[in-house]
């Protein structure tokens, strides 16, 4: 059985990918560790340790791999990728950035002096007005638990994940990427259009996707249509 590796965004844990774990479960076999300083893994974070991590699970791994990667995670993903050439059999990035874009500063800056759990307040104020398409049980459970994950991450995590960020250009090796790749992001993600499009450009095998109507994290506002469009290129390179 082939596997599927999900890497979760900033802030999140493994249970992010509840609804994809059960879309691929039968199929796949699915692996979703967390990063370091997030849920079983200790911290702190910083990217190395979390390129080792994965490294790790894919030298574990004895048979074929494909590597998804959001948010923050697909910067991991690109640098595990580039450690381990030719192990991956695909590659998928959402909402990720090439290198450190203008926004980011203030993100840190802001980070700096809110305390976390206003933070995830206000994560929880933005989030839960995409999942409008979920049954109300379930939006009120995946709002619950990204705030509880947000608080237990903690702000020292979250400015170390964003300080390692600002200082990792991917772009000058983003041509060694030999691995089928499938760039995504959100048509509402406006924030990552252009790092999803550096992306995209660097990457010799590479294919770009804006997803209409959708956010930064859509695999939580429409799990159905991000499971499906993961889903399809897996298959697509699967062996």
């Amino acid at each position: 059985m082939e596997t599927i590796i999900l890497l979760p965004p900033l802030a999140a844990t493994a249970r992010t990918w509840r609804r994809q774990v059960d879309a691929f479960g039968t199929d796949f076999s699915v692996l979703t560790p967390d990063l370091p300083g997030h849920g079983s893994t200790p911290g702190p974070f910083t990217l190395d340790r979390a390129v080792a991590e994965v490294t790790g699970l894919l030298d574990r791994e004895p048979g074929p791999v494909h590597l998804v990667g959001l948010s923050l995670s697909a910067t991991v993903a690109v640098q595990a990728c580039l450690a381990r050439p030719g192990r991956l059999d695909s590659l998928v990035l959402s909402g990720g950035i090439a290198a450190p874009p203008p926004a980011l500063a203030v993100q840190r800056a802001v980070a700096a002096l809110v305390p976390a759990r206003v933070m995830a307040q206000l994560a929880a104020r933005v989030l839960a007005p995409t999942l409008g398409g979920l049954p109300e049980s379930e939006r009120a459970r995946t709002v619950s638990e990204a705030t509880e994950d947000f608080r237990a991450v903690g702000r020292r995590t979250y400015l170390d994940a964003l300080r390692e960020l600002a200082r990792t250009d991917l772009r000058p090796r983003l041509g060694e990427v030999t691995t089928p790749t499938l760039v995504l992001c959100g048509s509402r993600d406006k924030a990552n259009l252009r790092g999803a499009q550096e992306l995209a450009e660097g990457i010799p095998a590479a294919r770009l996707e804006i997803v209409p109507g959708v956010g930064h994290l859509w695999h939580l506002e429409r799990p159905e249509i991000f499971s499906r469009t993961i889903g399809d290129f897996v298959r697509e390179n699967a062996l």
